[in-house]
């Protein structure tokens, strides 16, 4: 199954990409492993990917521009505040590192982009007053 998010108003928050206890869970405690990974699951998982220089993470900085699951990948489409960022690779790899290891995903792809460029009127409202902005 392919899911898409795209732009930062479709990603999911923090509080609602935890998945809630079901009982259509049903198998026991593990049961959760073989239903795969969904676009909510990623998204909180990365909210834990802080940019080292601004210390804000990379969702609420408005960084991440889409995001979809096919068959067992994940593909991130994403920026940075500025091309020259000498932070990027390191960035990516906590990307990497945040979700690897996820239940049936065997792959993850970064793809950093330029267009549309970043600006602050991405960052989210948390973004800017953790950031004193507001």
């Amino acid at each position: 199954m392919d899911h898409v998010a795209t732009g930062t108003a479709s990603l999911a928050s923090p509080d609602q990409a935890a998945p809630e206890a079901s009982s259509s869970l049903g198998g026991g405690p593990l049961e959760w492993l073989s239903q795969g990974t969904d676009t909510g699951t990623v998204v909180g998982l990365l909210y834990e990917v802080i940019d080292p220089e601004i210390g804000v993470n990379i969702v609420d900085l408005g960084l991440l521009y889409g995001l979809r699951i096919v068959e067992g990948q994940v593909l991130i489409r994403m920026t940075l505040t500025t091309p020259g960022c000498p932070l990027g690779g390191y960035i990516e790899d906590e990307t990497h590192r945040a979700l690897w290891g996820l239940p049936g995903i065997a792959q993850i792809g970064v793809d950093l982009v330029w267009e549309p460029a970043w600006g602050p009127e991405l960052m989210s409202d948390e973004a800017k007053r953790q950031l004193g902005w507001q």
